[in-house]
């Protein structure tokens, strides 16, 4: 962990006493799992009304869509119906980082950014590149790309089963409230790549948003809406893995 992570993690509420008070088993995991983290402001899940969205009334397999953390980049928010325990992800350089799991009150919630790691392809709203498949047969959740059918299994940290998408999909962290079932987003997992995102995409979001700034406008409040109502012509595709 780099001392500008570290800092971060500190400003973000964990204390230097808590750290301290980790047994070194819990001080590696923490590591680990903090050790390709991208920290961004802290957002509180809401929904359309903007009261605090609430985990326990995600259904299965129904996605919704968050932007988080620019105006521009959509998120896919999904309960898999399990328990999702941590897992290793592994990255083209050889380094692992933890992807801790699902949060929420089975432990079975999970958000990944829409943006596939190959072409920039994404959730956009006025075509769902990215979407959500659910378990099929043998095949656990995947998200999978159309453009160039990248899948990634959501259960394992989003890492690739299938296309020429070259590392995991990055994973949204979520900090989840369990006393007041309500999430936040505060950064992410892996590479989301979102310079290289706005670059790719720059006509067609401003196109959207007629403007860049507008485009990375930096989300406070992340409204939660259904995959349906943000998406006007999704697109569906083989599920390859």
């Amino acid at each position: 962990m780099d001392r500008r992570n570290f800092l971060d993690l500190l400003a973000k509420g964990a204390s230097l006493g808590l750290l301290l008070k980790l047994s070194p088993l819990g001080m590696l995991e923490f590591v680990r799992a903090q050790s390709s983290a991208t920290s961004f402001q802290k957002a509180l899940l809401v929904d359309k009304a903007g009261n605090p969205f609430k985990l326990s009334a995600l259904k299965p397999h129904e996605p919704f869509v968050f932007a988080y953390p620019y105006a521009a980049t959509p998120n896919i928010l999904v309960n898999v119906d399990a328990e999702l325990p941590p897992v290793d992800v592994k990255m083209p350089d050889g380094k692992n980082y933890r992807w801790p799991g699902g949060v929420g009150p089975r432990k079975s919630v999970v958000a990944y950014t829409s943006i596939c790691p190959h072409g920039y392809s994404y959730a956009a709203p006025n075509l769902g590149a990215m979407g959500y498949y659910k378990p099929e047969g043998s095949r656990g959740p995947r998200m999978v790309c159309c453009a160039h059918l990248s899948a990634f299994d959501i259960s394992k940290g989003g890492e690739v089963k299938g296309g020429p998408a070259p590392h995991a999909l990055a994973a949204v962290a979520l900090e989840y409230d369990a006393a007041k079932d309500e999430a936040y987003a505060v950064g992410f997992l892996g590479n989301p790549q979102f310079d290289e995102f706005f670059r790719a995409q720059q006509q067609s979001l401003r196109d959207l948003f007629r403007t860049t700034a507008r485009a990375r406008e930096e989300v406070t409040k992340a409204t939660v809406i259904p995959y349906a109502e943000h998406t006007k012509v999704p697109t569906t595709c083989p599920v390859l893995g």
